[in-house]
C-alpha cells in the first residue's frame, strides 16, 4: 500500500471507528440509567464492542502506530464501562462482615492489547439470570414436540438442556391450530446436548448455545451466540452477526425452507469468532451446503419406534 493510500485509509478508518465507538459509549451510558438491564442488552453491547476489536485488528499495519495505541486504549475503556454495567445488573448482596485474608499477587503475564478482554463475556455469572418457565431437559433417545411443553398465553424463554440422542421438533404442524398458537418463545437457552437434532421455529429474541457435541440446529432469531461446542451444523436465519467462542467444526447454512418460510434477512455467513480476532479466516467454522437439507427431513409423530427415530436422527446429524 502506497503512503497516499495508507493515509487515505487511516483517515477513513478513524472516522468510522470513532463514530462507532462514540455511539457504543453513549449506549452504555444510557443503559446505566435504566432501572433494569437485560441479558439481551448486555449481549448486544458486548457484540458491538467485539466488532470494534475485530475492525481494529484487521486494520493493524495500515494505520499509524500511535493512532492504533489510542484506539486500543479506547476499546479497553469500553470494556471497563461494560464491566461496570454488568455489575449494576447484578442484585446487591446483603451486608456481612468477612474475615480479611492476605492478599496474593498473581504472576504477571504478557498479553497483546488486542487479545479479547472478551473472556469475561463468556462468564455466565456476569449476566443476569433469565426467568425460564418452559423447559425440555434430561431426556435420552426421545422425540420431543410441542406437545411436550406446557401451554402459555404469553411469550416465555425456553430452556433446552441435558439431552442426548433426541429429536426436538417444535415446528408448528399447521397454521392456526390451537396447540400451535399457544406457544410463544421470546428467547432460547440451549445447553449440554449430544447427538441431538433441534428443529425450531423463528423466535423474537436471542438464542444462546453452550456445550453442544455433534448436533444439528435449525432456528431463526435476532441474535445467535454459541460457546464451547464442537461438530455442529447450524441452519440459521439471523438479523445480526452470529457469534461463536471456543468452538470448532461449526458449519453455518441458511434456514431450511422445508421447515417453513421466514422473512428474516439473514446474516448467517457473517460470523464473529471471539476466539479468532484476526484478519485471517477463522479455522473454527465453515459454510454449510444446504443441499444436504431434504424434504425427507423429519416432520414425524410421537408414535415412531426407537429404531426409526435413530435412523432419522442419524440422517440429519453431522458426519462423525
Amino acid at each position: 500500500m502506497s503512503d497516499e493510500a495508507r493515509w487515505s485509509f487511516s483517515q477513513s478508518f478513524s472516522l468510522q471507528f470513532q463514530s462507532s465507538r462514540s455511539e457504543l459509549e453513549a449506549r452504555i451510558n444510557n443503559a446505566k440509567s435504566n432501572t433494569t438491564i437485560s441479558e439481551e442488552l448486555l449481549l448486544d453491547l458486548s457484540t458491538e464492542r467485539a466488532r470494534l476489536v475485530k475492525s481494529l485488528s484487521d486494520a493493524t499495519g495500515s494505520i499509524p502506530r500511535y493512532d492504533q495505541r489510542q484506539y486500543e486504549q479506547q476499546v479497553t475503556a469500553l470494556e471497563i464501562a461494560l464491566s461496570d454495567l454488568r455489575g449494576l445488573s447484578k442484585p446487591k448482596s446483603k451486608f456481612a462482615f468477612k474475615r480479611k485474608t492476605p492478599d496474593s499477587t498473581p504472576a504477571s503475564t504478557s498479553q497483546s492489547p488486542l487479545e479479547p478482554i472478551i473472556a469475561s463475556l463468556d462468564d455466565s455469572s456476569s449476566l443476569p439470570k433469565p426467568t425460564i418457565n418452559l423447559s425440555l431437559s434430561s431426556c435420552s433417545y426421545q422425540l420431543l414436540t410441542l406437545e411436550s411443553l406446557a401451554k402459555s398465553s404469553s411469550p416465555e424463554d425456553l430452556a433446552i438442556r441435558d439431552l442426548d440422542h433426541c429429536i426436538v421438533n417444535l415446528i408448528p404442524s399447521g397454521q392456526g391450530s390451537a396447540s400451535d398458537s399457544t406457544l410463544q418463545i421470546s428467547a432460547l437457552h440451549i445447553q449440554n446436548l449430544t447427538d441431538t437434532v433441534l428443529l425450531l421455529p423463528p423466535v423474537e429474541g436471542s438464542v444462546l448455545v453452550h456445550n453442544l457435541t455433534r448436533c444439528t440446529i435449525a432456528v431463526g432469531c435476532h441474535q445467535y451466540r454459541m460457546h464451547s461446542s464442537k461438530n455442529v451444523d447450524v441452519y440459521l436465519a439471523v438479523t445480526s452477526d452470529p457469534v461463536i467462542e471456543r468452538c470448532s467444526e461449526i458449519r453455518f447454512g441458511g434456514y431450511p425452507g422445508v421447515l417453513g418460510p421466514t422473512a428474516i434477512p439473514s446474516k448467517h455467513h457473517k460470523i464473529l469468532d471471539f476466539s479468532h480476532i484476526r484478519s485471517s479466516p477463522s479455522p473454527h467454522w465453515s459454510v454449510l451446503d444446504n443441499d444436504r437439507v431434504s424434504h425427507k427431513w423429519f416432520l414425524g409423530n410421537t408414535t415412531m419406534t426407537r429404531e426409526i427415530l435413530n435412523v432419522t436422527r442419524e440422517s440429519m446429524l453431522p458426519e462423525t
